[in-house]
């Protein structure tokens, strides 16, 4: 694999040109004239933050530069603020397309499939009336304060551990309706075939619909009570096709929507009905679920399906990262902007970190036979090196500089190490996710 740093390096640099109409979106004359912040640095000060105040963190960010610091905070806030946070999704979305395109042959899949999945989570925002109206709150009677909360989607792929794409709406907002988006982005990135994993709650006719349309392969596990006509049909292990059609009466949910009814109405969908053995991740129990596919037999037998859904799981790590060890809900400013810029830097972030981790695994390989547990990279330090050195292997005056602080992140990537334990039985305890971040110290 290419190595992804000097990628994003050139990458990111085009991009404040090829992107500034976006970036300045609503604000013709942001970024017109030379200033003291460029929107290159403004996008590599999101990405370094650590979690300090804002004084030291441009006071970090213009050391590792090399250069005094000679902006104060409320201009850097003031130029931020211009800066269209839309614009820095859009370059992921377009920078990850790029890395599925000229890395097709290190990828890793599952029967010539890229596995991806969508989920969503419910984050906390700053308390503020702006962030109330656009996005909600939590109503909960015995909670003794409400929070503002949004809803963080994102699209990911489940066995090469990047986030595809991210969306971010309301608290409470269809996460079928995320879903869609997603989809669309979907088609659009990746030219490779996919497979997208849902969990309960996603079965809807009309995404199955979109999905159909789209020649778009999906695994979705379905609630008892979806289809049931069709999935009452199995018993325990048994996996049948069937010609799903609809009458009237069926589509009364859909009766607000006469075009897309009439289309439900006159559109046969050829569907595949498993019923499996799951393990519930809470209690360990197995039960008997219905998994709804448009895959045949003879692309995926029903033990395939299973292992496809399994890769599912991966989502919930990858939120795990984001919120517990990214710090996601630790922003650097209230205002709506500054939110969802930090919002998207960190995942951008997340797919570098496991882009470079890749890269190292390749070309250096771990000494397993030295330890008694199989090893892997840790990502908690792997997380904080990568921040550490990020801006000098990126920024550094000479190409001789940002090659010694690559290949000396590379090393420490190397270094630390935690083992790989299966069937741990002491389960541990859930940490509790207090922010440590005082929002009086931001913007």
């Amino acid at each position: 694999m290419m190595v992804q740093m000097m990628a994003f390096q050139e990458f990111i640099e085009e991009a404040q040109t090829i992107y500034l109409e976006d970036i300045r979106e609503g604000n013709p004359q942001a970024f017109t004239r030379k200033r003291k912040t460029t929107p290159l640095a403004l996008m590599l000060q999101m990405f370094a933050q650590k979690g300090n105040s804002q004084f030291c963190e441009l006071l970090n960010f213009y050391e590792n530069l090399g250069k005094p610091l000679d902006i104060s905070t409320v201009a850097f806030y003031k130029a931020r603020m211009n800066y269209n946070p839309k614009a820095i999704r859009l370059m992921m979305t377009d920078y990850m397309s790029m890395v599925y395109e000229e890395n097709d042959d290190q990828l890793v899949k599952l029967n010539g499939y890229i596995v991806t999945a969508i989920d969503g989570s419910d984050i906390i925002l700053p308390s503020t009336e702006e962030n109330t109206t656009k996005y909600g709150m939590s109503h909960n009677p015995q909670a003794s304060a409400n929070p503002v909360m949004a809803s963080v989607s994102i699209l990911y792929d489940c066995i090469n551990k990047l986030v595809i794409d991210t969306f971010v709406g309301p608290y409470k907002s269809s996460e079928r309706d995320s879903a869609s988006q997603h989809l669309h982005v979907l088609k659009e990135t990746l030219r490779q075939p996919t497979i997208t994993v849902f969990d309960r709650g996603y079965f809807s006719m009309r995404l199955v619909h979109q999905l159909n349309q789209d020649g778009q392969k999906f695994v979705m596990r379905m609630n008892h009570r979806n289809l049931k006509r069709y999935s009452s049909q199995l018993s325990a292990g048994q996996d049948k096709s069937f010609e799903v059609t609809f009458t009237r009466s069926q589509t009364n949910y859909y009766r607000n929507d006469r075009i897309f009814r009439a289309t439900l109405m006159n559109t046969v969908y050829p569907l595949r009905f498993v019923k499996i053995p799951l393990r519930k991740q809470d209690s360990g129990k197995i039960e008997d679920e219905v998994l709804l596919t448009n895959l045949t037999p003879a692309e995926f037998s029903a033990d395939d399906l299973n292992e496809v859904y399994r890769l599912r799981w991966g989502i919930e790590t990858a939120y795990n990262i984001l919120k517990n060890r990214m710090k996601l809900e630790e922003f650097s400013g209230i205002r709506e902007r500054l939110i969802l810029q930090d919002i998207y830097c960190s995942v951008w972030l997340y797919n570098l970190t496991m882009l470079h981790l890749i890269e190292v695994s390749e070309t250096r390989e771990i000494p397993q036979e030295r330890y008694k547990y199989e090893m892997k990279q840790n990502i908690s330090i792997a997380i904080g090196i990568v921040k550490t050195y990020f801006i000098e292997s990126i920024m550094g005056e000479t190409r001789e500089q940002r090659n010694e602080s690559f290949e000396h992140m590379s090393a420490l990537l190397t270094k630390h190490l935690v083992p790989v334990r299966p069937h741990r039985a002491a389960k541990r305890k859930n940490p509790v996710n207090k922010s440590r971040r005082s929002y009086r110290y931001t913007y």
